[in-house]
């Protein structure tokens, strides 16, 4: 993969002066002028995200390079990175070296040793489940939630178009009618597919007895002057586009789910923990078991694999540091985190050590987002770094009524400096450089990573290539986390600062299609977010070392 490019330089004034030192340190400004190859190959593929866009023309954060050229000599501090996210295989083979380990909790004693008010907290907490080990699978969307609630308090709320309450519930029944609708529409054409699938195998079943549907059996059916042909087809069809019986399970599954928990009023799933989820005092619910149901609630492995995954251990992937710890807590199922559990997990997160937080997750309502807000706020108190997905729905937040929570704005004003928001880039250097699916705005995105074709870790010793703005703020918080490993005095905001002023600038202009989708524009990448830049691990230690160390 080749580009010809040009630099044109960027400079990041630091207000220092030193006869040894020049007083700028100086960034790289990327304009493509003619690209060669956009194909890469299968090695950089597996690896781009670190890739340096100077020496191998891929737009990775130098992650390869910093090492070679920066800490080769260097040692830096152990550093606790707590994500926020649905279940952790603590005991993967890729992973199980870089779990935090509370030092000051007995393994399973049943007593709350270190007197945080979570018993046998060893290796984390799962904010979705109660003390007979039960938990959380599926969940309800916040717009249900929201209809729910303003249901329940009609009496309290002014019902009129000026009132806030109203207007969020007014938003909030049309999302969950339109999406009602289209999911009802899903489910019935999964059903439709089923049907016909075991309709087909019935007719056909004394010709393949032993139910090897393969491309070569289905053709030897006789299907003349009979009307197997059309049960034929209906089996080709679904084999030579390459699905199988049990894809058409897993989609049956998924849109009932869909339906009858995610877009059911009655579906209730909070029942099993015992709890009021609009009280923010009722915190006497959780258990231990962070690990359970790994292969359905997968998220929170692939993205601690992209954080930290063991590097050097010749095995599965590289991670960012090693000197990274995974402070494993879960509060996001299938369907949309609750506001308490978020902002209760970011408490116990900075409670417990931890100096960065992911969370890369999201969605559009937030029916207590005040509850988050001074959360983010007692985080920023205590010194702690929060990055956040911007979210994969190729949404302007700009936009009114493109809404996206969690996020650090009341009303449009930044309650602290310790929020960052992310949004996500390909792999390629031309007008698809922005993730088609990730979202972006000048105002709220802080700045971009890269979030596609990233190869990390999945449950059970395995691994996968995924994709979205989730993969792009785990590479975020771990550049934040190793900046802090190397210079553990700087403060959060001051990380923030370094992230967002030392990232690479692409002079390019990036694809956007409108909302109907009918359209597409042409917008400078710059204005997509605050920085205008994608992060840069390189550059960020650079600027780390040179405000560290200003003389």
């Amino acid at each position: 993969m080749k580009y010809k490019l040009i630099y044109p330089l960027l400079i990041c004034l630091l207000g220092c002066c030193s006869k040894q030192r020049p007083n700028y340190l100086v960034f790289d400004t990327i304009t493509v002028f003619q690209k060669k190859n956009n194909k890469l190959s299968e090695d950089d593929l597996k690896d781009w995200q670190y890739k340096d866009i100077i020496t191998d023309t891929i737009p990775g954060i130098s992650l390869e390079k910093t090492y070679t050229k920066i800490l080769n000599t260097k040692k830096g501090d152990e550093i606790i990175v707590a994500v926020l996210d649905s279940r952790f295989d603590i005991d993967h083979e890729d992973l199980k070296n870089q779990i935090w380990i509370n030092p000051d909790e007995i393994p399973d004693n049943n007593i709350d040793d270190d007197k945080n008010g979570y018993i046998d907290d060893v290796y984390g907490w799962n904010f979705l489940g109660n003390d007979q080990g039960k938990s959380i699978i599926y969940a309800n969307y916040e717009f249900v939630r929201v209809l729910r609630r303003y249901k329940e308090l009609h009496d309290q709320i002014q019902e009129d178009t000026f009132s806030q309450e109203y207007k969020e519930y007014h938003q909030a029944l049309k999302t969950y009618e339109r999406e009602r609708k289209k999911a009802q529409l899903f489910l019935d054409y999964a059903i439709d597919v089923n049907n016909k699938y075991v309709e087909a195998k019935a007719k056909i079943k004394k010709y393949i007895p032993d139910g090897n549907y393969t491309l070569e059996n289905l053709k030897k059916v006789d299907t003349i002057d009979n009307d197997l042909g059309k049960y034929v087809k209906s089996i080709y069809d679904i084999i030579d586009y390459g699905y199988s019986e049990s894809d058409i399970e897993v989609l049956l599954r998924n849109r009932g789910i869909k339906v009858h928990q995610q877009l059911n009023l009655d579906y209730k799933e909070r029942a099993i923990l015992n709890d009021d989820s609009n009280n923010l005092s009722d915190t006497n619910y959780g258990n231990n078991r962070i690990s359970d149901n790994i292969d359905k609630l997968p998220h929170g492995t692939i993205v601690s694999g992209v954080i930290a995954a063991t590097r050097d251990n010749n095995i599965g992937i590289q991670g960012i540091s090693n000197h990274i710890k995974i402070m494993p807590i879960s509060v996001s199922p299938i369907g949309d985190p609750h506001d308490k559990d978020i902002a209760l997990g970011i408490r116990y997160a900075v409670d417990n050590g931890a100096r960065i937080i992911n969370m890369s997750f999201g969605k559009q309502f937030s029916l207590h987002k005040k509850w988050i807000l001074e959360a983010i706020k007692y985080a920023a108190e205590k010194d702690v770094l929060i990055v956040s997905s911007s979210g994969n729905g190729a949404l302007d937040l700009e936009e009114i009524n493109h809404n996206y929570y969690p996020n650090d704005h009341n009303y449009g004003k930044e309650v602290a400096n310790n929020f960052i928001m992310v949004g996500a880039i390909t792999n390629q250097v031309d007008h698809t450089l922005l993730a088609s699916y990730s979202n972006y705005g000048k105002k709220d995105i802080d700045l971009f990573a890269p979030g596609s074709e990233i190869y990390t870790t999945l449950p059970k010793n395995k691994y996968k290539t995924d994709s979205g703005t989730s993969m792009a703020s785990a590479i975020v918080s771990g550049v934040a986390a190793l900046v802090r490993s190397y210079y553990p005095k700087l403060s959060a905001n001051q990380i923030k600062e370094i992230l967002m002023k030392s990232g690479t600038s692409y002079a390019i202009k990036v694809k956007i299609s409108s909302k109907d989708g009918k359209s597409e524009k042409m917008i400078p990448f710059s204005e997509l977010s605050k920085s205008g830049k994608v992060i840069n691990a390189y550059n960020a230690l650079l600027l780390a070392d040179r405000i560290s160390n200003p003389k």
